[in-house]
This record gives C-alpha cells, structure tokens and sequence, in this order.
C-alpha cells in the first residue's frame, strides 16, 4: 500500500499539515498533477523546506518512482548534489536555490513536480509497487551514508487509526527528512492527526510558541532537545498528552524532570535509528529497558547483547547501506547497533555509543556516563562531554554544562559541581576541563554536538 492509498479512508476536509505554506487537507495532500505517470520509474530526490509541499510530493511519487533520495534543506547544496549523485538519481525537486542553482551534467534540478513532468524526459527506471525511500544517516562522523526503506517498512510501528487522530495535534521539531522525523510525520498523517511544522530552521522557542498557540498534544525529541524545552520560559502551558524521547540515551533525570512538567502525559522513550528501523518504546519512567525484552520483545524486533553491545533483528531493513558494500547486517539478520549496553538488576542500560568512548592512557570513558553524574548535579540544566587531545594520555576529558540559573556565581557552581562529579566518577572519568556555557549546539537529527578537540 501506498502513502497515498493509505490516507483514502480520510475525509478530503481533514486538516493534515499546517506549514508555513499555510494548511494543507487531505483533498490537497493527495491531488495527483496531470500527466504524473510520465514520472513512472524515476529515482528522484526531493530537497524541499516545507513539509507540506514535501507531503504532497511523496503521495504523489510514493508507488510511481523506483525510488526517492529525502535530503535534509539544513545540508549544503554540494553535500545533497554529491548525495544524490550516489544515489544515481534522475532529478532532485527542491525549493533551495543554491541546489537549483548548482550545476550538474547528469542531474535535474526543479522546483516543482509539475516542471519535473513538464521536462518530459524519459525515465528507464524498473516501475513497481513498492517505491524505496531512501533516507539519510545522521552523518556525525564523516560523510551520511544512505539507508533503503520502504513506506511498509517506515509505518511498521505507525498506529493507524482515523478515530484515534482525531483531535490529535503532532509538533514537529526534527527535520522531518531524518528518520525520527520522518516517524512523526508519518505517524501523524497516517492517523488523520494534524501536524503542526513550523520551518526546521525556526529557533526552538518561536517553535514551541506555534505549538502552544495550536494546541500541540502530541511532541517527540531528543532528550537535548527536551532539556532545552525545560529550560525554554512558558514551556510548562504545552497541554501535552504524549511524550516521546529518542536518538540519545533517556537518562533517569530527565525522564523525571519531563514528567514532572507534563503530568498528564504519557512519557515514553523509543529506540530507533535509521540503520535498525524501530525496535521497541518504553514507558515505565525508568532509563534503558527491562531485561525480559531480550527473551520477549515488544514490537516483534529480536534483541540481544553481544559482547556489551546491542544487537537488533528487523526483517523490514535492508542489508547494506546504498551503493556501498558495507553491510548493515549479518548473513543472519542481525545488525550491531554500535550501543554499548550494561545488565544490571533486571534492566538493560545504555551506555553510550562505543565508537565513541575516550581513550584516557588505555582507560575507556564513555561520555554519556560523565553526562549523566554532571547532569544529576541540582544545578546543572545540560552537559556536554568531550575528548580533548593529550601528548601523554592520548586523550582526557572535558565537559561544558549549561546551568539551571543564569545568573548564578559561576565559579561556586563550578567547584561544587566538580566536587560532585569527583565523588561519583573514577580518577580517569573526571573531567580536567570544566566550562559554563549558554547553550549547545545540535545536529539535524538533534543530537549533541560533541566537538572533540
């Protein structure tokens, strides 16, 4: 089934996407332009700001094209050209105008799917009914690789229900061409919910002000993006009903600080990522997952630890990354998930990313770890853990916070925190470099920076 086809059930007046284009129904959603079967075949990019225009553009080539490239407007021009390029693709549709503007001998740049026809090429693509949405990773190490799914396999957890939806309102705060985005958009419109998405690149308090004056109910992020929240004035008048982290690890604290904010709401954190599809939510209020789910997974998803890291199964991911020969995952079915996990009590938990644990004199530190001690500080509102360069060590660590009060006395606060962090981390884990920052920067999936030096 379709993106298209899926949305039938809803009425054509159903408010699906409030953009900055304005509103966009079901009946508007899903108008097919004239002549777009000429597209029948094409591997096509799409580039576009708006996630309205951009929804309706999926409908429209979901089931047609042998293929759509989602690239991220955050990314500049010669990266997308360079990614869709990889991809082999025939056209990119965008509204940048640095991309249109680049040129390229064996790539199209429009504006619109109806130029796009009106090209009148002739695509030798393989026309069939499952059109591959191929999305980008994260990229936080090197050049984003790009990963095949399908609108089955991106919908495998999606609650469809029209009844359900109704009233809902969904705020969109990833870029909705990554694959957390892409969940919330796609969970949204499946379910006739009402997604409100205020440009990705809208600072995040003008986006909160969107949401609260639309009546946001439903709100997914990152816990960086949620400690911001928190920290964002007027926060707390979001009425929100549902509550979900993901794409970092959802530590004991600020799983109880949102809570506490919205107690009427459902709390939940999900793990996802773009190599793994979606593999289980929890929402019992406490860090990491039961260790039953090892022997009896939620969501189908097989899981298991493997020397400390993570391993998941998920028959709806491809095998290989696009266009390379690195493997996604094994001849069994299994793919590393690079997360290093620890068993404790019952309850599996995460650690960090082992690809990107410090090496201090032969000693591993993972940064999340340090995060989570700072972080359990009373006065520390963010943290940010990093390896800095040592002709000695190799490398040490070294921190940046963001407090709770602005205007407190910094060097009290840095001495209190660092007594803090001394009296709960190993000599090895303690940060040598201890910084008050404002705030933190975040990539497009909205996740720490961390800028290793």
């Amino acid at each position: 089934m379709s993106l298209k086809h899926n949305l039938d059930a809803l009425p054509g007046d159903r408010e699906l996407v409030l953009s900055s284009s304005g509103v966009w129904e079901k009946a508007r959603v899903v108008a097919q332009p004239r002549n777009a079967a000429r597209l029948a075949g094409i591997k096509v990019a799409l580039c576009i700001a708006d996630a309205g225009v951009a929804l309706r553009a999926l409908c429209v080539l979901d089931g047609i094209a042998q293929q759509i490239l989602l690239l991220s407007p955050a990314a500049h021009a010669d990266l997308n050209i360079s990614l869709a390029t990889r991809a082999q693709c025939d056209a990119v549709i965008t509204d940048d105008l640095a991309l249109l503007a680049v040129p390229s001998e064996c790539l199209l740049s429009v504006p619109t799917i109806e130029s796009l026809i009106a090209a009148r090429a002739q695509w030798n693509g393989v026309v069939g009914e499952k059109t591959r949405w191929i999305m980008t990773t994260s990229g936080t190490t090197g050049t984003p690789k790009l990963v095949s799914h399908s609108f089955a396999s991106l919908t495998r957890s999606t609650k469809i229900d029209a009844t359900r939806g109704l009233g809902q309102k969904w705020g969109m705060v990833y870029d909705y061409t990554r694959f957390a985005g892409m969940q919330v958009l796609l969970q949204s419109v499946c379910s006739g919910a009402l997604l409100l998405a205020p440009n990705y690149g809208m600072a995040l308090n003008d986006k909160l002000m969107v949401f609260s004056q639309h009546g946001c109910t439903h709100l997914s992020a990152t816990p960086t993006f949620w400690r911001k929240i928190t920290m964002i004035p007027n926060s707390e008048k979001l009425n929100l009903k549902q509550v979900t982290m993901g794409g970092e690890i959802a530590d004991d604290r600020i799983l109880s600080v949102v809570s506490a904010r919205y107690p009427t709401s459902r709390v939940a954190h999900i793990f996802a990522s773009t190599e793994a599809g979606v593999g289980f939510s929890v929402a019992d209020g406490k860090a990491g997952f039961p260790e039953s789910y090892l022997s009896s997974p939620p969501a189908g998803v097989e899981i298991r630890v493997v020397e400390d890291i993570l391993h998941v199964r998920n028959p709806h991911v491809a095998s290989r990354y696009l266009g390379e020969q690195t493997v996604l995952s094994q001849d069994d079915g299994w793919v590393d998930t690079g997360d290093a996990v620890s068993i404790r009590d019952g309850r599996v938990i995460f650690l960090g990313r082992a690809s990107g644990v410090i090496n201090v004199g032969g000693d591993k530190v993972h940064p999340e770890q340090v995060e989570q001690v700072l972080l359990s500080h009373p006065d520390v509102a963010a943290a940010r853990v990093y390896a800095r360069s040592n002709p000695i060590t190799g490398a040490l660590v070294a921190a940046d916070i963001v407090v709770v009060d602005p205007d407190a006395e910094v060097k009290s606060i840095k001495k209190s925190v660092e007594s803090h962090a001394a009296s709960l981390l190993e000599r090895h884990q303690m940060p040598v470099l201890l910084k008050v920052v404002s705030d933190f920067d975040v990539n497009a999936a909205g996740k720490l920076l961390r800028n290793d030096k």
